[in-house]
């Protein structure tokens, strides 16, 4: 590898004329505006940006790999993906950005194009959220660095009408238009024209008459950065003369090498995760993975109420689909591996999408899902063919909550999916099937062996642990085992404490003269399992910070009970019929519903 340098001007340029491209192998672009502003703040006050890496590939060579466009017109929720570079376009020599990216396609953004984020409070589905906005340069900000500020020159993306709000301390300049002064610029011809060009009140004026001096020096700078110095410090690699008529499986060989180096470069640091690397591997190996990864993730966390799934759930998924090895490392995509999901992406997809639709009609949600890789098996089962019955679909449901309740994939996540895999499928010929075509958990329990000797049954210990959770996604999973008859896919079900949360205040304890030294024991308690139901959220927000009994015994607003079976409220949540529902006696309350939800558990889970 060789030193070169380019001015930003230069590489900008050259990027406008598509003779630099982001190799498949990069993630999406993901810096915030903000960043940006800060780069071009560090450019100007003379701060190093860091070197660059660049793959120089020439001839057919090229032809061999895939290649993204920059991103010019970023828009937030409509364009952050990169467009896929057609072969046809590509030039005799190109160069592929290996490490850099981001940097780069900031600078290519910001003096060629528009960031447009959405404003504060405006809705998403709105396009007036989203303006274009450019970079500017507050010419009136003195170039000095204080105390109690990170920048010392004012960079904003503003958009058209933004820009023209001139006051006394804000005079804003167009960035890019320094790219198009010569190398030798008459600054003080292009002071006289911005006063000129500019609509500035007589007042405006005088303060830029006033800041003359510091106008023109911050615009001088301005351009030495970006036209004249040469602050694109980049090593060059490429293929050896020698090697470019090469074998496709040759070719195979140096994509491992360009790899290699992209690995090697991106994790010394926190550049890239280690789900981004392996990302980088299958996507360099196949050609719309990239797109596919991406519409499928986009497909699935808009299910139900959102979920968070990631590039790093999809990958294990499909490792773990289509029976490869599940040790979630780059050697793992071998391309032997890589061909097997592309022919099998369809399915894999089908399973997954199934297995998220089952998911929000059991309740669940990105707020409640603990573990992404608990979802994995069941959308194994899917690929394989098992049925969904009404008894099967209770099975996953009991499976999906004890994995999530026992925190099953807390530790050694690839082993526990290799060893639930083994368990439920049997070797055929050519393959894998299921074991059996419905779902067992029993089954699952009984031959599945955990690492550390754990299993997936619920004993005794996890029940008690189960009642000391507190408001969160385990006393859901626990309380939709509660309440099985809740329609989850068709109401958003809350957790409700059943005492309410308010009373539960040190003035409060005080007025209702709760002995001092159980404030604080009452106070963890009101937070536990048997202080919690689930209930409508309508119906949430009615009882509020009304006393239980009070609530309880009382109407709504229209002069209807609040509850219409009383008995029947009592037995469905799971409270003694004879005890005392007053404050004042919460502990004797708790103890009795705790032990009305053991031997409940017990009942449901063991």
């Amino acid at each position: 590898m060789s030193y070169n340098e380019y001015q930003i001007k230069e590489i900008v340029e050259k990027i406008g004329k598509n003779d630099v491209y982001l190799p498949a192998i990069q993630r999406k672009f993901v810096w915030h505006y903000e960043q940006i502003e800060s780069l071009f703040d560090s450019i100007l006050r003379g701060y190093p940006i860091g070197t660059f890496l660049f793959w120089f590939v020439r001839g057919d060579d090229k032809n061999n790999y895939t290649f993204y466009k920059f991103i010019q017109e970023y828009h937030e929720r409509d364009k952050y993906l990169n467009e896929i570079a057609p072969k046809p376009e590509l030039k005799e020599e190109i160069i592929g950005v290996l490490d850099g990216q981001q940097r780069l396609s900031s600078m290519y953004i910001a003096l060629q194009g528009s960031y447009a984020y959405k404003k504060p409070y405006a809705r998403w589905e709105s396009d007036n959220a989203f303006p274009k906005r450019k970079l500017y340069l507050n010419l009136f900000k003195e170039d000095v660095e204080k105390e109690d500020e990170n920048f010392v020159y004012e960079f904003k993306f503003l958009a058209d009408a933004e820009a023209k709000k001139i006051d006394e301390t804000h005079l804003w300049f167009l960035v890019r238009d320094v790219l198009l002064w010569g190398r030798d610029p008459k600054i003080d011809e292009y002071y006289d024209n911005l006063l000129e060009k500019t609509v500035l009140s007589h007042e405006i004026k005088e303060i830029a008459k006033q800041k003359r001096d510091l106008i023109k020096r911050t615009l001088r700078i301005l351009h030495q950065r970006l036209v004249i110095e040469k602050l694109i410090s980049y090593y060059k690699v490429e293929k050896p003369e020698e090697e470019l008529e090469e074998k496709p499986e040759e070719e195979r060989d140096f994509l491992d090498t360009i790899l290699d180096i992209f690995v090697r470069v991106n994790s010394g640091g926190t550049v890239l995760s280690k789900s981004d690397l392996l990302f980088s591997t299958i996507v360099a190996n196949w050609e719309h993975a990239r797109e596919e990864i991406e519409t499928l993730l986009q497909t699935i966390n808009k299910k139900g109420d959102g979920f968070r799934f990631d590039n790093d759930f999809v990958m294990r998924a499909c490792l773990v689909l289509t029976d490869s090895p599940v040790l979630f490392k780059v050697k793992s995509f071998k391309k032997e591996n890589i061909d097997k999901i592309m022919k099998e992406w369809d399915s894999i997809k089908t399973s997954v999408e199934r297995t998220i639709e089952l998911l929000v009609e059991f309740g669940f949600s990105g707020e409640n899902l603990t573990s992404l890789n608990a979802v994995i098996p069941i959308a194994y089962y899917f690929m394989k063919g098992g049925k969904t019955d009404d008894t099967s679909k209770n099975e996953i449901r009991k499976y999906i909550v004890y994995a999530l309740l026992k925190q099953t994939f807390g530790g050694q996540g690839d082993q526990v999916l290799s060893n639930i895999r083994e368990s439920m499928r049997k070797t055929v010929s050519g393959g894998h099937a299921l074991k059996r075509e419905s779902f067992s958990l029993k089954e699952l329990m009984d031959t599945t062996k955990l690492p550390g000797n754990r299993t997936l049954k619920i004993t005794d210990n996890d029940i008690e642990e189960i009642l000391e959770y507190t408001k969160g996604p385990y006393t859901f999973m626990a309380l939709s085992f509660l309440y099985p008859n809740l329609r989850f896919g068709q109401v958003k079900f809350h957790q409700d404490h059943i005492h309410p949360a308010s009373s539960f205040t040190d003035a409060k304890l005080k007025t209702f003269g709760i002995p001092e030294n159980k404030w604080k024991n009452w106070q963890v308690m009101k937070e536990q399992l048997p202080n919690l139901q689930l209930m409508e959220g309508l119906e949430n927000e009615s009882k509020n910070k009304t006393p239980f009994k009070d609530w309880l015994d009382g109407k709504d607003g229209k002069g209807n009970p609040n509850v219409s079976d009383r008995a029947k409220f009592i037995n469905d949540n799971y409270i003694a019929p004879t005890i005392s529902l007053e404050f004042k006696d919460f502990e004797v309350f708790f103890n009795k519903r705790k032990e009305i939800l053991r031997k409940k558990i017990r009942e449901v889970l063991s």
